[in-house]
């Protein structure tokens, strides 16, 4: 017993220490190295990891059938440092939008093949008719020989009008996919791709961008978290995991769970659903080959799809054929002339079958060759034609600007002018109202100076009077010889007025005494 319960205790200790540990493995430091096991256990609690014949480990997103990278669940940020960058709103999203490539399966439908390099976004762009157009690089394809040669099927891009390229909710503009075809033929492939930072960018100028939105695009801030998980984006600033990838040893870590491809049930599906499914995905039959670039992916066959289909096609034929002969050649042991004869006519009838087959290929290979030359100049044409638009929507939008500035500059010098009038009319008022102050003001000094002097000479006249008064009174209280004396005594001429009034008071006093 006590044994039991020794092992069960020493097994709780092995599982707590065990969580413990992948708990701890769950955080990272902002430069940290990471391998594809890291993938393969965050990714799995959100789809299904399948091993592909092709691509090894690839994975699955549960998302269901209306899923489609780089479209659903995300938008389109601007930022100084990477350009355009896709930012995603999976909690699982850190990952396959900027590692790795994209590839659709007719039965598994959107997989994602992990990968080694970091980036914005791993898609390609069209422009053109007044939209813009993305659709994710497929594995195997090297971006150093341009983009000029991507050839995704149409049902991979996701074209939405040009003015709403910054929206948070650009999957509500993208345009049905069934009009793919149409734009696709209207538009360009934007082949300015460069590795800044030693990270791939490309996409359209962000001066263009503006153009079309009629607004300023803002650059967001990076800020780099340390643990995986949603990509945050708020008050425009981006935060996300970005660590390094180790690129050795890759094959010695694989899945906790994981299916194998399931080649009979792909092939059921392929003879079920062809014809619907090509007509669906819209690629007219185009295989998923290109060129390869070294991802951890295998070397594919070279040559354009249409001679592989051709050489494939043609050793099927040569199989056939041989197997026939062979069957003949054993029933027939010892061949009459007739039968001889017979199949030296059919002999001769393959091998003018053969020639013809032959001269058909050709001409289809010609046809094609002259087809493809074709579409490069009506791609080199409208590659120059949407420079030229371009060019020109650059001219109108700088002459746009310029007479927006000049009738600024009009309306400020208007404004000045107004400003300037309405001053100098304020200090005409005010030179006015001072004016109108200092003759007001001299006025009053002028008419307080005018009563100063008329109580001046109402004073000296009261002042004359009263002295002429006291002379009457010392001349009437002196005796009565004096005042003959005085009267007889000659007085100046200039004292005949004041006589006259002291005689006028003379009277006026013997009046009184009387």
């Amino acid at each position: 017993m006590k044994r039991i319960l020794k092992i069960a205790a020493l097994s709780l200790i092995i599982a707590l220490s065990s969580s413990l540990r992948n708990k701890a493995s769950a955080q990272y430091s902002i430069d940290a190295d990471i391998t594809y096991q890291t993938f393969y256990d965050d990714l799995s609690p959100y789809g299904d990891w399948i091993y592909y014949p092709e691509y090894g480990y690839v994975w699955q997103p549960d998302m269901g059938p209306d899923f489609r990278p780089y479209s659903t669940g995300g938008h389109w940020v601007w930022s100084d440092e990477y350009e355009w960058m896709w930012v995603s709103d999976y909690d699982w999203g850190w990952a396959p939008f900027h590692y790795g490539r994209w590839l659709y399966d007719p039965y598994y439908g959107w997989l994602w093949v992990p990968g080694y390099e970091w980036a914005p976004a791993w898609v390609v762009w069209r422009s053109g008719g007044d939209y813009y157009g993305w659709a994710p690089l497929r594995p195997g394809f090297n971006i150093s020989i341009g983009f000029g040669n991507y050839d995704a099927p149409y049902d991979y891009w996701c074209f939405a009008p040009r003015r709403y390229i910054t929206s948070y909710n650009i999957y509500d503009y993208c345009i049905d996919r069934r009009q793919n075809v149409n734009i696709f033929n209207n538009t360009v492939i934007i082949n300015n791709y460069n590795y800044s930072r030693n990270v791939f960018v490309t996409g359209p100028r962000r001066s263009e961008a503006e153009i079309y939105t009629r607004e300023r695009i803002r650059p967001v801030q990076f800020r780099q978290s340390s643990r995986p998980g949603r990509t945050e984006f708020r008050n425009n600033e981006v935060s996300f995991f970005r660590p390094n990838v180790r690129r050795n040893g890759e094959n010695q870590y694989t899945p906790q769970r994981f299916e194998r491809y399931d080649q009979n049930r792909v092939a059921q599906n392929d003879r079920i659903g062809n014809n619907s499914r090509n007509f669906r995905n819209g690629n007219n039959g185009r295989r998923d080959e290109n060129i390869n670039r070294g991802n951890n992916l295998p070397q594919q066959g070279n040559g354009s799809p249409f001679e592989r289909r051709e050489r494939v096609q043609s050793d099927q034929r040569d199989n056939n054929r041989f197997d026939r002969n062979n069957n003949n050649t054993d029933r027939i042991d010892n061949p009459s002339p007739m039968r001889r004869d017979q199949r030296q006519l059919d002999q001769s009838r393959e091998r003018n079958n053969q020639q013809g087959q032959f001269e058909q290929r050709r001409q289809q290979e010609n046809h094609q060759r002259e087809f493809e030359q074709r579409r490069q100049q009506e791609n080199q044409q409208r590659e120059v034609e949407q420079r030229r638009q371009q060019e020109n929507q650059q001219r109108q939008f700088e002459q746009r600007r310029q007479q927006e500035n000049q009738q600024r500059e009009v309306e400020q010098r208007r404004q000045q002018e107004n400003q300037q009038r309405q001053f100098e009319q304020r200090r005409q008022q005010e030179n006015q109202q001072r004016e109108f102050e200092q003759r007001r003001q001299q006025e009053n000094q002028q008419r307080q100076f005018e009563q100063r002097q008329q109580q001046e000479n109402q004073q000296r006249q009261f002042e004359q009077r009263r002295q002429q008064e006291q002379q009457q009174r010392q001349f009437e209280q002196r005796p009565q010889p004096q005042r003959q004396e005085m009267r007889q005594q000659p007085q100046p001429q200039q004292q005949s007025q004041p006589q006259q009034e002291n005689g006028n008071g003379r009277g006026h006093g013997r009046s009184r005494g009387n």
